[in-house]
């Protein structure tokens, strides 16, 4: 029970510091050593926990990839790929609202970390012609970058739940996709609609195409690799630099492409969460979690909303709360219905979860107010989770 007090206590600080605005970085390094001495360990095991932590493998494939997509970001933003995206888009839809939900949905299909990172810069040119403050982009592109997590078959979440649970990834994600539907039909009806159709009178599809083709290539060059052929996301977000960059090699600034993707606050906050992901797993917190939640005998449906709620919410990462609870909630999960419900309640714990990189970097990207971007969340947020909770009820 101390366990769970001790996570709340070292979470609650890291939402406080946050609100009061302190750098994200520095609110979740500084809510990890909390964890840590609230759960007894000695300074030098918290320093030989950064150390661990900052050197592993899972730390270095990170970093490595979250580089590699800020420099394709600034290449993309140097070669003027930016605004042929935003032209491509514009030529393929009719309104250019959908702009706004497309690209961000485009690179949802890469499971790649904060890769709401590509896609923040991909519609800021549309959302600067329909006025949107940064809080609201930041809603926008975090949303729709993540209406394909509760079904994608390329998503580790969905691989790690259809093994647990012995059924096949098709099965799966055939029963969990109107959860996307519905993400995507409260996305426009909360977050599209009201901004007021705006036809860009330009439409010609060919063009669209080609211009989605010619800007895009390096992000379906990562799609190919990492994707359809499996190789780890590193090799397939460097070959995609790369396959950006040499192209136009001697008209772009390597200095500043190296400068935008090495900048010091992104890498100390990427170095923050997983040192906060790596003390979870010294002191034992999360495994020990479920179990408390467990033997404090709630109603089964509390047991199966809860426990995948509170991982979601303290890791920010799906296929952790998959691979955490699915084996102790198993004999719960009894058939379609309890999965469903388990996996929606673990997703809105992600969701909201202030340690969810995509969530971080898009309000870092846009410089909104995270406090204000909760806010925005939270109704969308409650729709999703009880229109999904009524077609579990109803037709699962």
């Amino acid at each position: 029970m101390n366990g769970l007090l001790y996570l709340v206590v070292s979470f609650t600080i890291i939402v406080l510091l946050i609100r009061l605005r302190v750098n994200i970085g520095v609110s979740i390094f500084a809510g990890s050593l909390l964890l840590g001495l609230l759960f007894g360990l000695a300074p030098q095991e918290l320093v030989n926990t950064l150390y661990s932590s900052a050197t592993s493998w899972a730390t270095l494939r990170l970093v490595l990839i979250i580089v590699a997509i800020m420099g394709l970001t600034n290449v993309f933003s140097q070669t003027g790929y930016l605004k042929l995206m935003e032209n491509a888009a514009r030529n393929l839809f009719p309104d250019e609202r959908y702009s706004l939900a497309a690209l961000p949905a485009l690179i949802g299909l890469m499971p790649m970390p904060a890769g709401a990172l590509v896609s923040a810069p991909m519609i800021e040119g549309v959302a600067d012609e329909f006025g949107i403050p940064p809080e609201r982009r930041t809603l926008v592109n975090y949303w729709f970058r993540h209406v394909w997590e509760h079904s994608w078959p390329m998503y580790q979440a969905i691989i790690i739940a259809s093994a647990i649970l012995s059924v096949s990834v098709r099965d799966l994600s055939a029963r969990l996709f109107p959860l996307t539907l519905i993400m995507i039909l409260v996305g426009y009806l909360f977050l599209l609609r009201p901004l007021g159709s705006k036809a860009n009178g330009i439409r010609n599809t060919g063009e669209g195409l080609r211009l989605f083709l010619r800007t895009t290539y390096p992000i379906l060059v990562i799609i190919l690799i990492s994707i359809v052929l499996g190789y780890d996301m590193v090799y397939g977000a460097f070959i995609g630099l790369l396959s950006a960059l040499l192209p136009h090699f001697g008209r772009v600034s390597k200095g500043d492409v190296v400068k935008y993707a090495l900048q010091p606050k992104i890498v100390f906050l990427l170095l923050s969460v997983m040192y906060f992901k790596g003390l979870l797993e010294v002191t034992g917190a999360v495994e020990t979690l479920p179990r408390t939640i467990l033997n404090l005998n709630f109603p089964v449906v509390a047991v199966i909303t809860a426990t995948p709620f509170v991982v979601g919410l303290i890791t920010g990462i799906s296929f952790a709360y998959v691979g955490m609870t699915f084996p102790l909630l198993l004999p719960f999960l009894t058939d379609y219905r309890w999965i469903a419900l388990a996996y929606l309640s673990g997703y809105m714990g992600m969701l909201f979860s202030p340690v969810h990189l995509c969530l971080v970097f898009s309000a870092e990207y846009y410089g909104a107010d995270l406090g204000r971007v909760y806010r925005e969340l939270l109704i969308p947020a409650l729709v999703l989770f009880f229109l999904g909770v009524a077609y579990i009820l109803l037709f699962l």
